[in-house]
């Protein structure tokens, strides 16, 4: 059975086709396709994933109203973006309307991670003559990798916070076009966009999907977007401003080695899944304004999810808090979370990580670094 995904992606491809034939009506049915799969995915899904999906949605809406204006024999001049406006041309597309309200202390555990931006951002900014003194520049490329659902996005965003500084935030599967020469054309557009701004952030996610290893066999796009982006990167070096390439992947494996070389991606962070302490306030942070039972022992229950990423954590408090409310109602009493909500829960959600599934990430550290 095709997924949802895979419909959505067969309806973008039969849109860029018809808008190429200049069959507006075929692309505004497809346009239409693409807007309802991906309506269906952001109501399944959570978080800046779900946000993604939601923007697409408008995106895709907009981009119908324009076909449809354009059925009646209006096909000249340029076709509208397929990206859902005219600004896609500059790379504003990948730029988050909103700057993000995340801190750092809305995150839990990452230590190196956070020392590490630290380092290269934060501590240059702050005390820009002692880094001038050292010869330090802020800003740089950092691979964040690990199993999914441990907080790279999240990181990402909360960087962004802490930066007071733009967030443009785009996945492999968005720079990818079937047409020639147009990745590499989205993903420069991309960067030279955020190389605009004083200060950004640009974080790519799923970057392994742009920037796979090349080999004898490689397809000639995806050469082409490798060496795209490592020109793109490069060429920052010297700027004023202060750009900050987040690269996120759960296969480091399968990305380009180029991109592991000095002046691109300078720094490599494993996120893992996150420790007690971590898991503790994770926990705190998702039962923040809840109702919870006098002496509900937090330290035991993150104890009892040994191995469960930050979004099994998040699960798992929702999961207790539906319990809660359940009883509540059926018992006409107020909503109160227990230990027992919390045990019920964790027997529900099945945990995402698994030790076969850290198995790569040790090899790769093992044999990478």
């Amino acid at each position: 059975m095709q997924s949802m995904t895979d419909k959505k992606r067969d309806f973008e491809t039969a849109c860029a086709a018809a808008v190429k034939a200049r069959n507006f009506t075929e692309a505004a049915k497809a346009a239409a396709g693409a807007a309802d799969c991906a309506e269906i995915l952001a109501s399944r899904t959570t978080g800046i994933v779900s946000e993604a999906y939601a923007k697409e949605v408008r995106s895709w809406r907009d981009l119908v109203k324009k076909l449809e204006g354009r059925k009646n024999g209006g096909g000249r001049g340029r076709p509208p973006s397929l990206e859902g406006g005219d600004e896609a041309v500059d790379g504003g597309e990948w730029l988050v309307a909103e700057k993000p309200d995340i801190t750092f202390d809305d995150i839990a555990g990452m230590e190196d991670a956070k020392r590490i931006i630290n380092e290269m951002v934060l501590y240059p900014m702050q005390s820009p003559e002692k880094a001038r003194a050292l010869g330090l520049n802020p800003g740089g490329g950092v691979l964040l990798f690990g199993p999914p659902g441990t907080g790279k996005t999240m990181l990402g965003k909360a960087i962004a916070g802490a930066l007071d500084a733009p967030f443009y935030y785009a996945s492999g599967a968005d720079l990818r076009s079937k047409w020639y020469g147009e990745s590499e054309q989205r993903l420069s557009q991309l960067l030279t966009s955020a190389k605009s701004q004083k200060v950004a952030v640009v974080f790519l996610d799923e970057i392994e999907s742009l920037l796979p290893k090349r080999t004898e066999n490689s397809h000639s796009a995806d050469n082409r977007v490798v060496t795209q982006f490592l020109a793109d990167l490069g060429g920052f070096k010297d700027s004023a401003n202060l750009l900050l390439v987040l690269g996120a992947t759960n296969k480091p494996w399968s990305i380009d080695e180029a991109v592991f070389r000095t002046g691109r991606f300078d720094e490599k962070v494993y996120i893992g899944p996150p420790d007690l302490p971590a898991r503790e306030k994770i926990l705190e942070l998702n039962l923040k304004g809840a109702h919870t039972a006098d002496g509900l022992d937090f330290h035991s229950i993150a104890e009892a999810m040994e191995g469960a990423s930050g979004s099994d954590v998040a699960a798992v408090v929702s999961a207790a808090k539906r319990s809660a409310l359940g009883r509540a109602i059926r018992e006409n009493a107020d909503p109160v979370l227990t230990a027992e909500d919390f045990k019920d829960a964790s027997e529900r959600i099945p945990l995402s990580i698994t030790p076969e599934i850290l198995a790569p990430y040790k090899k790769f550290m093992e044999e990478r670094f």
